[in-house]
């Protein structure tokens, strides 16, 4: 289906010369651009390159107001607009999708899609004030349900977002947002980054729906396909400037121009996989399950070999996504697991990390960094606590933290993996996703773990940062013969590094395939069809 032309568009979002500055250091340079009604606009960029900067302002993130504000001007349907907080957005028509998921996990899914926007019981609504009135939750229910039934998705309006695998709870963050009926600019931060290509496409597909009513849409993401599929136009951040800007209606998106207005670079693909003892089983799962809710293990028999990267794929919902927090102890599990011989007690999550096993999650935010602490901080945690790594005085974990060593590794981590930072005593929590990713991955690495279970460690980052990420895993199991299990969704990654390939279908494992075989067997084998062996 081609893309809608933006035409002789009228513009609802215009933003001119924006720039932003935290401290002495500028994220946005006199930034301009505008997205018309029935427009869907892309916005990409490295990590760092200022796009979450730039959403940050349009949705009014207290975080712009308390480092000294922002200069330049926003207008809504040619008016001028400041927008200092998350509700001054909404009542400027403006949504947002965050890529970060901000659910809140005590609420059911119903009540995060109504949000500050419940139906109130007619007869209490008119007689106390809001605050007082009675809530219509039979309505909130209803409206929920629509909304995400608009999406095409089946999602239990009644569940809470803790119990949902995290595509799903894309859905409602997606659904929360688009059953406004205020709504005038959505803007999409890596809005399918959890899904599948299937779900993808059709989430794509209900976005230029919106577009076609009228709907102008900010559209982030690190899929260059879908980038180039969707958006009416482009524009390209690098370094907090725009760098280039395209229209497909003066031709084709050549998809390597994109690529070097984005990096100004070369991109270097990970060095080639070493032959490794395909014999020595360092872990092995038997008739394993995980009662994860959405992504049930019902049986997994696979062997772990000593020294190799191995892949795990499959579609969402069929149980991949379980394999790490299974054997974090986050939900129950039964059959067996042994590391080098030694079963583990997946009821007991320090039980993995006794057996030098280390878990990278794919929830950073919320599982895997600690958002308020110094970049040394998170990447030394860890290696301190297990490994008694970093101590001035060696008295096991009641040492103190030799604060200089720890530092210059931190350092030396910033150079090797590129991560844009100030510094390193700078909280995690002000980098960009892809650097959180950088950080999360160094402090797993510091571990030199026997087996380091990493999931989905490229989702939502881009395309730079995509090979440093990936060319860390490979040096890793090189010079440290860590064992590694990449989860991923991103098949084309796991070719890159992997010396097999599992794929997961319907709780199990179908097949296992070599990073060479052609795209066309894997799809088989994610729907079903596949169910021979190759090693």
């Amino acid at each position: 289906m081609p893309a809608a032309s933006a035409g002789e568009m009228t513009t609802v979002i215009s933003i001119e010369n924006v720039s932003k500055s935290y401290g002495k250091h500028p994220a946005l340079k006199s930034v301009s651009l505008e997205i018309g009604a029935g427009e869907i606009h892309g916005l990409i960029g490295e990590n760092g390159s200022g796009k979450s900067t730039l959403l940050n302002i349009l949705c009014g993130h207290p975080v712009i107001r308390e480092t000294g504000g922002y200069s330049g001007a926003v207008q809504m349907d040619g008016k001028n607009v400041r927008i200092p907080s998350p509700r001054v957005a909404i009542e400027s028509g403006i949504g947002m999708v965050h890529q970060e998921f901000v659910l809140l996990p005590d609420f059911t899914v119903a009540q995060n899609i109504a949000l500050g926007r419940e139906n109130l019981v007619p007869v209490t609504h008119r007689i106390l004030p809001r605050g007082l009135a009675l809530i219509d939750t039979a309505n909130d229910r209803k409206r929920a349900i629509a909304a995400l039934k608009e999406l095409k998705t089946e999602v239990d309006a009644a569940a809470y977002p803790a119990d949902l695998p995290i595509n799903l709870n894309q859905y409602v963050e997606i659904a929360r947002e688009t059953c406004r009926h205020d709504l005038k600019v959505l803007i999409l931060d890596e809005p399918t980054a959890t899904l599948g290509k299937k779900e993808a496409e059709s989430l794509l597909d209900f976005f230029r729906c919106l577009a076609r009513q009228g709907m102008a849409i900010i559209f982030v993401s690190h899929r260059l396909e879908e980038i180039t599929y969707i958006c009416d136009r482009i524009t390209v951040l690098r370094d907090g400037e725009v760098a280039a800007r395209f229209d497909r209606r003066k031709g084709r998106y050549d998809t390597g121009s994109i690529v070097h207005a984005m990096l100004g670079r070369t991109i270097q693909v990970p060095s080639s996989r070493k032959t490794i003892d395909r014999n020595q089983i360092i872990m092995e799962f038997r008739n394993w399950k995980v009662e994860m809710p959405g992504e049930t293990i019902t049986g997994l028999d696979l062997g772990v070999k000593e020294g190799e990267i191995i892949g795990i794929t499959g579609l969402p919902g069929h149980g991949k996504t379980a394999i790490g927090y299974g054997l974090a102890g986050m939900f129950a599990t039964s059959g067996s697991v042994s590391v080098a011989g030694r079963e583990l007690d997946t009821s007991n999550p320090y039980s993995a990390v006794a057996n030098n096993v280390f878990l990278l999650p794919d929830d950073r935010r919320n599982a895997g960094l600690m958002l308020e602490r110094s970049i040394t901080e998170n990447i030394v945690f860890h290696a301190n606590r297990h490994r008694n790594k970093f101590l001035s005085r060696r008295l096991g974990r009641f040492g103190f933290i030799d604060w200089t060593s720890a530092r210059k590794y931190a350092e030396e981590c910033v150079q090797a993996y590129d991560i844009r930072c100030k510094s390193v005593n700078q909280p995690v929590g002000l980098l960009s996703g892809g650097n959180q990713q950088k950080v999360c991955l160094a402090r797993m690495i510091s571990l030199e773990a026997s087996v380091l279970v990493v999931s989905e460690p490229t989702r939502g980052i881009d395309i730079g940062a995509k090979q440093i990420i990936l060319q860390a895993l490979l040096e890793a199991n090189r010079k440290t013969g860590t064992s590694i299990i990449c989860i991923s969704s991103e098949l084309g990654d796991l070719k890159q590094i992997c010396d097999r390939i599992a794929v997961v279908h319907e709780g199990s494992v179908r097949c296992e395939l070599s990073p060479t075989a052609d795209d066309a067997e894997f799809i088989a084998a994610f729907t079903g069809e596949e169910s021979s062996v190759q090693d």
